[in-house]
């Protein structure tokens, strides 16, 4: 199998997971069943799937310069991530998230923190793109990403995640050649994954569009205008959904750098989900 150096930039959090028998009431007092935590953030975890897949994988992010920073970055080591230029910056906290798991249900709760400055315009023309093989943006920092990109000589092997509706998003899509659209962008902006599809591949005739739909799977087009109906692959228990579909995009990127056609890099993408749900944290196996 080809081993390809694949560079990811977006964020790197620290979550604290907490495990609870439902959900608290207003004002409750609870002791959690479980309580852990690990390295989170779109694109870290998007990361640690593609070097667990066994590529060479560099992930790039602002960090601060506290105890839970160092902490992240001994654990990117570790996973046998790059992080040589992640930019370390004095005076902040390092982005946290509390998630938690409602027993009952199955719901997800999160509460962001963060006052941690985004990579700016410099430092993402400093990286050095001629040794990669993919890229992958995660859809934030609109329009220091815009300029980014309009410098850029190679217009291939990029992809774009668009999980929440931010400014300028769409402006992002002319420079791509896949886009992994969320949910809850859909929601937000009030459409249908096919109403995306059309509307994204107008913006770029050329787009291979994913639009995830959880539980229900996924409805796609790629870059021919075949439209492509997914259902999620079945599993027998769900453990951990968390990250799963940062480690979905993982895959897809994965295999379409095996040279895969997009029908069966979704498919591969699709299982590689279907594996990591039924355990705990970003692995495939106990």
């Amino acid at each position: 199998m080809q081993k390809n150096r694949i560079l990811l930039i977006g964020n790197c959090v620290l979550d604290q997971v907490w495990h609870l028998a439902q959900f608290p009431a207003q004002d409750e007092e609870m002791r959690a069943r479980n309580q852990f935590r690990v390295m989170g953030g779109n694109a870290c975890n998007s990361a640690q799937m593609l070097a667990l897949l066994g590529n060479d994988v560099e992930l790039v992010s602002s960090f601060a310069q506290d105890a839970s920073a160092q902490w992240l970055l001994q654990q990117l080591t570790q996973a046998g991530i790059e992080t040589r230029h992640c930019t370390p910056l004095a005076g902040f906290k390092t982005p946290e998230s509390s998630i938690w798991l409602n027993a009952v249900n199955g719901s997800r709760t999160i509460v962001h923190f963060r006052d941690l400055p985004e990579l700016e315009l410099q430092q993402l023309q400093q990286l050095p793109l001629e040794s990669c093989d993919w890229l992958h943006l995660e859809g934030r920092n609109v329009a220091t990403l815009k300029l980014f990109l309009e410098s850029l000589d190679v217009r291939s092997g990029i992809s774009l995640e668009i999980e929440k509706d931010r400014p300028g998003i769409e402006h992002l899509l002319p420079f791509v050649n896949l886009v992994i659209v969320s949910s809850a962008y859909l929601q937000s902006r009030h459409l249908s994954a096919d109403q995306c599809l059309q509307h994204f591949r107008q913006i770029n005739p050329a787009l291979n569009v994913v639009c995830t739909l959880g539980e229900q799977g996924l409805i796609a087009m790629d870059a021919a205008g075949h439209r492509i109906q997914q259902r999620a692959v079945p599993v027998q228990r769900v453990v951990d959904t968390i990250a799963a579909g940062d480690c979905f995009i993982a895959a897809l990127i994965h295999q379409l750098l095996q040279q895969a056609d997009f029908l069966a890099a979704l498919d591969f993408a699709a299982t590689i989900v279907a594996q990591k749900i039924q355990y705990q944290g970003i692995t495939l196996s106990d």
